[in-house]
């Protein structure tokens, strides 16, 4: 099989990962501050360590470990209590679902033309107050990252909020928490950071007010019940530590290469397909057209459904893309793509040059079969 999925999940997961899932499960159960046996008890503190290396934030105590980035994304969608939020048309159902349906979000603004985010000369006057800004570092359609250092700088100046949804980044691209000056990074567990679903988390920006949404045991000071006056607490209830285990061998895997460099191999791989899709007749490519260009193609075959390509590839040429609108359906309104959406592509630095050759022989079979 050729995989061609990782925006997904990526696949395979490194042996490290499932190794150290299977030492956990195999070990007497332990929870951090619960137990008198203290073989998982730093577990924690080194994930969130590591993750920091990953991030380049020097406070890992401002990384929360959650179940994933849709977790995260609601949390803070609530926990901030700001009313107003703009966000890109390219944002995941992950982001647009949370601002529409909590009543925490009185009024969603959504910018169309995703270019206009990466300007801040650009921006509206009005644009200014007690507003959240989202956006993702790099879209899953069409692998744009944004100028995320700019956006912060320009936000920050009119007394906003910036929440960055870094799904897709992290661990393939790199990520400067400290010098973007970003108030809230999202990311999961199971992309390009090689772990098991149902992993994840968010950072915050020390000094960024937010109040938890969920309560519960955390092992620490069991005497308090009402938090009123002392520090919130954002990690609650039995936490996965089968998945921290595995999160934390699939963050040592990328550190061991280094993001850097994975995002150099992703982003030579990646302008290398869309140079060889761009030449095939009847081939749309949907993609940044810029040099910020994110592990991520999306393309439609003129004459056929997304949904009938991907079919082809997968039974006729053993080769798994995704089809459709990717959780992303204001940013195919955006393209003129909806409601069928595209066929995506998506790289891991695991992807191979035969990978990516076998995907662009089989385009050819296909155009020429019609």
């Amino acid at each position: 099989m050729t995989y061609l999925n990782h925006a997904a999940t990526s696949y395979p997961k490194p042996p490290s990962v499932i190794e150290a899932m299977v030492r956990v499960l195999q070990a007497p159960p332990v929870s951090a501050l619960r137990s008198t046996a203290g073989a998982t008890d730093d577990l924690p503190r080194q994930l969130r360590q590591a993750l920091a290396a990953v991030l380049q934030a020097k406070h890992p105590e401002s990384i929360v470990i959650t179940s994933g980035a849709t977790d995260s994304i609601n949390r803070l969608v609530v926990g901030l209590g700001i009313p107003d939020a703009i966000a890109t048309a390219d944002n995941h159902n992950s982001v647009l679902r949370p601002l529409y349906n909590q009543p925490a979000i009185a009024h969603v603004e959504i910018v169309g033309d995703v270019s206009v985010i990466d300007a801040p000369a650009r921006w509206p006057s009005q644009w200014r107050g007690r507003r959240l800004v989202v956006v993702p570092h790099c879209s899953n359609v069409t692998g744009h990252i944004h100028d995320i250092p700019s956006i912060c700088a320009e936000a920050h100046k009119r007394g906003m909020t910036v929440m960055v949804d870094a799904a897709q980044s992290a661990g393939c691209i790199p990520i400067d928490a400290d010098g973007w000056g970003a108030d809230l990074i999202v990311f999961t567990g199971h992309k390009a950071l090689f772990g098991p679903q149902g992993t994840g988390g968010f950072f915050f920006r020390p000094g960024t007010p937010l109040r938890p949404t969920l309560f519960g045991g955390t092992g620490r000071d069991s005497s308090i019940v009402d938090y009123a006056g002392k520090e919130w607490e954002h990690e609650v209830g039995t936490p996965n530590t089968p998945g921290m285990a595995g999160l934390k061998a699939g963050v040592d895997f990328v550190l061991s290469t280094s993001v850097e460099s994975i995002y150099r191999q992703v982003q030579e791989k990646t302008q290398r397909l869309i140079q060889q899709l761009d030449h095939l007749d009847k081939v749309t490519v949907y993609h940044a057209g810029s040099p910020r260009q994110g592990p991520v193609v999306s393309f439609n075959i003129e004459g056929l459904l997304p949904s009938d390509v991907g079919y082809l590839l997968e039974n006729a040429y053993g080769i798994t893309v995704r089809t459709g609108l990717h959780c992303a359906p204001l940013m195919h309104q955006t393209l003129s793509t909806a409601p069928h959406g595209t066929v995506r592509a998506s790289l891991s630095h695991l992807t191979t040059d035969a990978d990516l050759d076998a995907l662009v022989d089989a385009l050819h079979e296909i155009v020429q079969g019609l």
